[in-house]
């Protein structure tokens, strides 16, 4: 004979599975993009400011902004001579809150603004050289387009070149030097935020 089966009672507050504890994930919110005229008005007011940080819409849309200006007065300096001068005064007087901008890139971004200085000493090296080479034909070069002035200029120097070779040499490496250099400043300053507080300060992007 079958032996009748009995229902089993259903079981109730079975063990489930135990599940990994969840990780905290801290809050972050990105503030709004800076636009051209506030990174433009922020870079001027911070002209002698290599500490803090800077994002990169700030230290980016100075950057136009440089290339942008520069590019009208070399365009207009080739019609009129005397615009060459006001270029290069131009040049000169954005030279340091560019300077402070990269360095506070680069702090925005958890690296030393030491590389700044490396690149200031490199560029200051070749431009060194380069002004003792030109020597006398600087003014030539700023005002003149006349075609024959420039090549008997282009001779000069290339005189100059044949009796100073050390500082041909010294020029040529301190160019290639800056170029490396400016390589691996261009990839750390397209990098991202470091999203929380690092030594130089609080991130201005995120909160």
């Amino acid at each position: 004979m079958e032996q009748n089966q009995q229902p089993q009672p259903p079981v109730f507050n079975q063990p489930q599975p135990q599940q990994p504890a969840p990780q905290y994930q801290p809050r972050v919110t990105a503030s709004p993009m800076m636009s051209p005229v506030d990174a433009v008005k922020t870079c001027f007011k911070k002209y002698f400011d290599f500490k803090g940080r800077a994002r990169r819409s700030e230290f980016w849309w100075f950057v136009l902004f440089v290339v942008i200006v520069s590019t009208i007065l070399s365009y207009f300096g080739l019609l009129w001579p005397g615009i060459g001068y006001v270029s290069l005064a131009f040049s000169l007087a954005v030279l340091i809150p560019q300077l402070a901008a990269l360095c506070r890139r680069l702090h925005d971004t958890n690296r030393g603004g030491w590389w700044v200085a490396l690149l200031a000493l490199l560029f200051g090296g070749y431009y060194g050289t380069f002004l003792s080479l030109v020597g006398s034909n600087l003014d030539t070069m700023a005002t003149s387009t006349n075609m024959d002035d420039m090549m008997e200029m282009a001779q000069e120097m290339a005189n100059s070149v044949q009796s100073s070779p050390g500082l041909a040499t010294a020029m040529v490496l301190c160019s290639l030097g800056a170029i490396v250099v400016g390589i691996i400043l261009l990839i750390f300053a397209v990098r991202d935020s470091h999203w929380g507080e690092n030594k130089y300060g609080p991130s201005p992007k995120y909160k």
